[in-house]
């Protein structure tokens, strides 16, 4: 009794706390536009206000802003659904460091490549930055040949990540000039600026090396220390002067002018990590950045420290002096950076400098807000569509599982609570694929559900009590329960470390479905189950039966045949992919068009009606938003169709204004013919029936048009597969450790043939893979894993169970399927019901992300019957050929000991042992 008692409180606390992690998401959604600025407002005026660090002040701050629906507890929606911030950066090629540059030229490299190595690495950086600052589902392409588009869904803190992006993150390291050059230095400066320099200037502090300037003077002192830095006639030799970084609020409001050597004794490059940290010596009030050499970088440090001992060291930051310390003692791998720095300072400063400085100055040539990318009729569809599979889910298990089925949808809802408040509480990111796959997450969901009752029917059958039947079905199936989603959560871990960006999205929502899962079908329908046998008010459990009981498929005998379908299916699967080249890609993997519209129409038009409009011309994959301030202005992305033109690659700006008027000014659409269209000209004929002018495009205006890279780049691409290849070792690990090594490969090759399977049958349909269909392909191979699981965790049960008893591996692995043949079935029938109804009313948004996991779960249950079975029994009987020894009356007996009977005993045996004694 006191255990119930702890794990109601267990259940009634988790399921409070996701309700107060919800609570936030749910009442932004409720606020107006104008409601929700004016928060933003006030906690913006509230937070520019410097407070000393107070518990209980912080602590009813914290409760009285998520009273409010705190903006940073709310689930954050994609571009999809709410837009975001759209960048557009330019690589400064004119401030770039000429010698680099010209180095590079003397290695033999092109202009045109060095450009392009430099545009992949800015976004590249910019990538790593963006994911670190923990913006969500961000996009970052190439445009043209020399910008980088950036995009962030729902971004709150623009300025921020403005801020971030753009920092260059150079970092350097000089020697500070000494006391006596500093003072003379500034002194002849204030002979030659009289009145314009000197009286905005204040002594050093004692010990100090630099003047002080106040926060008000700090601009006419700028100005003159530009000027003298580019004149350099009253300077000393290779010296240069420099500022601080302005002062934080709790800081004395001075900055500090450095007289520095030009050339610096370091550089960053070799940095491996910098963390930010609170700084002990200053009461925890400020924050420093500590930081790490590589080896052959710390012998260089080294050697400049211990040459440079009781000097100062000033450490520069995109030309701003962050911190002079004093060199005390020579140091080598690690080192630190302090600076009276906030919180939010050191760690921007820390992620840049982790990220790695830019190759050269960027730019920015423009900021907008951008609409979502769905209308409001895809979105309403979506989100329709995941409301009846839902639904539909829970009228299967009610009426199939009756008074159990009851429990199972109870334990369901709260199912869906936690997921939700786990994934506010990880203040994450929904697209509507994502939805899809939440919604899939819980069709999936009521596999524990399914095994357990199951499981307690076979107890019931076996002539069990009911509070026996319950008992022992439950700690049975926990087994297997826990086998199964440890193996698909140590696959999500795995994809987590390895993976960057959208993989490591889906591997967060992987794991919170699989540890809400877990809980809700051992722990939330068990208490449900002992509540009410407990009070008596139930005494009998009656189900629906599809699978008779005493089913005896001798599936292992069409091994072979399935073997063979499957390898061909795959080898005709990747011919086709082969032949099919790049078209296998959609928009987020090819380089595409970029293109800025404005539709000069008196009726209204929407981004679904824009999509729309250019599906029906034949492009696929289309990403529509709208743009900026002006109405019926779209920022549209098309990649290229069958029979098109490709768009000129890397126009500059000039090339893309005169593309715009050629096609603009062009005479009438239809004397074009498609053949000889731009990808520009093809869209602007397609939209032309939106302004009323069929077949004239002059009111359709291209206002830019550049070629774009994929949002997917190769090194996301690499760090995909590797993550991937890194999980399947890690199930074969862990599955060799619990069962034997044959298990974990079977498992593993089921599960890349469901992959291959399913990617075949895309080339096949000439259909495009892009993130939402990668997404429904990891989500398969967590479906063909955890099925696998529960009938290898059968296998190993019935080897200790008819030990002994005359059967052979091939009659208790057909044992096994039997059994576990309902609940392969109704796991799939529940996940297949979902994914039917997202593909017939979903819309096209998510209509290939729902054919792909069609084709994955029929797969995927075929592949756990008769590819990973098969797979086990033949390296069986490959050991059996090495090891086997000869028994009497023609037996033979496998590696473990047991006897393998000739197929016709086999075929006797197994119609008297095809289910397990109680």
């Amino acid at each position: 009794m006191h255990r119930h008692t702890l794990r109601t409180i267990l259940i009634y606390a988790t399921i409070v706390v996701a309700l107060i992690q919800i609570y936030p998401t749910i009442g932004w959604m409720t606020l107006s536009p104008d409601e929700r600025q004016a928060r933003l407002k006030q906690w913006q005026e509230e937070d520019a206000v410097y407070h000393k660090p107070n518990l209980w002040r912080e602590t009813s701050q914290s409760v009285r802003r998520w009273a409010q629906c705190d903006r940073d507890r709310v689930i954050n929606l994609g571009l999809d659904l709410q837009g975001g911030i759209h960048m557009v950066l330019s690589l400064d090629m004119d401030k770039a460091d000429p010698k680099a540059i010209q180095q590079r030229r003397d290695q033999g490299q092109s202009d045109a490549d060095m450009l392009e190595e430099f545009q992949n690495t800015v976004r590249q950086r910019i990538w790593r930055r963006v994911d670190e600052f923990e913006a969500k589902e961000p996009i970052i392409q190439t445009l043209g040949n020399s910008q980088v588009q950036v995009q962030l869904p729902g971004e709150k803190d623009v300025q921020r990540a403005r801020n971030l992006i753009m920092k260059t993150a150079y970092l350097t390291f000089h020697m500070v000039a000494g006391w006596e050059e500093t003072r003379s230095t500034i002194q002849k400066i204030g002979q030659r600026y009289p009145d314009r320099f000197l009286p905005f200037l204040q002594k050093p502090r004692t010990g100090a090396e630099a003047f002080r300037i106040p926060r008000e003077n700090v601009e006419q002192v700028r100005r003159i220390v530009e000027e003298v830095n580019q004149t350099k006639e009253l300077l000393p030799e290779n010296k240069v002067l420099a500022l601080s970084q302005p002062p934080n609020p709790w800081d004395e409001p001075f900055y500090d002018l450095y007289l520095m050597e030009t050339d610096s004794a370091m550089t960053g490059e070799g940095l491996r990590t910098a963390v930010a940290r609170q700084d002990p010596e200053r009461g925890g009030m400020a924050w420093m950045i500590l930081f790490e050499w590589d080896a052959q970088s710390a012998i260089k440090f080294g050697d400049v420290t211990q040459a440079n001992l009781g000097r100062n060291m000033a450490i520069v930051l995109d030309d701003v002096v962050v911190s002079a310390p004093t060199i005390q003692s020579r140091i080598t791998e690690r080192g630190q950076i302090t600076g009276n720095f906030s919180r939010e300072q050191a760690q921007d400063l820390a992620i840049a400098l982790s990220s790695g400085s830019m190759p050269v100055p960027i730019r920015e040539e423009y900021t907008a807000v951008v609409g979502p990318s769905l209308g409001e009729d895809s979105i309403r569809k979506g989100l329709m569509s995941s409301l009846v599979s839902v639904v539909g889910v829970m009228v299967f298990m009610l009426w199939y599982y009756r008074l159990a089925g009851i429990i199972a949808n109870v334990s369901l809802i709260v199912n869906s609570l936690l997921m939700m408040g786990l994934l506010a509480y990880g203040n994450a990111t929904l697209t509507l694929p994502g939805i899809a796959g939440f919604i899939l997450t819980l069709g999936m969901a009521v596999d524990g559900n399914v095994l357990i009752y199951e499981r307690i029917r076979e107890e019931i059958r076996n002539g069990k009590s009911l509070a026996a039947s319950i008992d022992n079905g439950f700690s049975r199936a926990s087994v297997t329960i826990i086998d199964s989603q440890l193996t698909t959560l140590l696959a999500a871990v795995v994809l987590f470390q390895f993976g960057t960006g959208p993989i490591q999205g889906f591997a967060v929502a992987l794991s919170v479905g699989i540890v809400c899962s877990i809980f809700t079908a051992i722990v939330v329908s068990r208490a449900q189950f002992d509540f009410l046998t407990t009070r008596k008010w139930v005494k009998t459990l009656t189900m629906v039966s599809l699978i008779k009981p005493d089913t005896k498929i001798r599936f292992l005998d069409r091994k072979y045949p399935c073997l063979i379908v499957s390898g061909t299916l795959i080898v005709i699967g990747l011919a086709a992919f082969v032949f099919r080249g790049s078209d296998n890609f959609g928009v987020d993997f090819t380089t595409g068009t970029n293109m800025v519209i404005t539709l000069n129409s008196d009726q209204a038009v929407g981004v679904g009606d824009v999509r729309s409009k250019l599906t029906e011309a034949g492009f696929r994959d289309v990403i529509v938003q709208e743009y900026g301030d002006r109405p019926k202005q779209f920022l549209i992305r098309v990649s290229e169709v069958s029979g098109a033109n490709p768009a000129p690659a890397a126009p500059p700006a000039s090339a893309a204004s005169s593309e715009a008027e050629t096609v603009e000014g062009a005479p009438a659409a239809t004397e074009q013919t498609p053949e000889t269209q731009t990808v520009s000209g093809r869209v602007q004929l397609a939209l032309a029936p939106l302004c009323g002018a069929v077949g004239d495009i002059s009111k359709v205006v291209l206002e830019e048009v550049q070629t774009i890279g994929p949002a997917v780049g190769d090194e996301l691409k690499m760090d995909a597969l590797q993550a991937n290849v890194y999980s399947w070792i890690f199930m074969i690990i862990y599955l060799w450790f619990r069962f034997e090594l044959k298990f974990g490969v079977a498992a593993v090759v089921a599960l890349i043939h469901d992959v291959l399977i399913t990617v075949g049958f895309f080339a096949l349909t000439g259909r495009e893979i892009t993130m939402p269909v990668v997404a429904a392909l990891l989500t398969i191979i967590g479906f063909s894993v955890n099925d696998t699981i529960v009938l290898f965790d059968r296998v190993r049960e019935n080897l200790k169970l008819f030990r002994g008893r005359g059967l052979s591996y091939a009659v208790i692995m057909d044992t096994s399927v039997n059994q576990t043949l309902s609940r392969t079935i109704l796991t799939s029938m529940t996940v297949f019901l979902v994914v039917v109804v997202l593909f017939f009313i979903g819309g096209d948004v998510l209509h290939d992300f729902a054919f792909a996991m069609i084709v994955g779960v029929v797969v995927g249950t075929y592949s756990s019957i008769f590819i990973a079975s098969p797979l086990v029994l033949l390296w069986m009987w490959i050991q059996q050929r090495r090891t086997g020894v000869a028994g009497g009356s023609g037996e033979k007996k496998d590696v473990s000991g047991r006897r393998y009977l000739p197929k016709e005993k086999e075929r006797a045996a197994s119609k008297e042992e095809l289910t397990p004694a109680s």
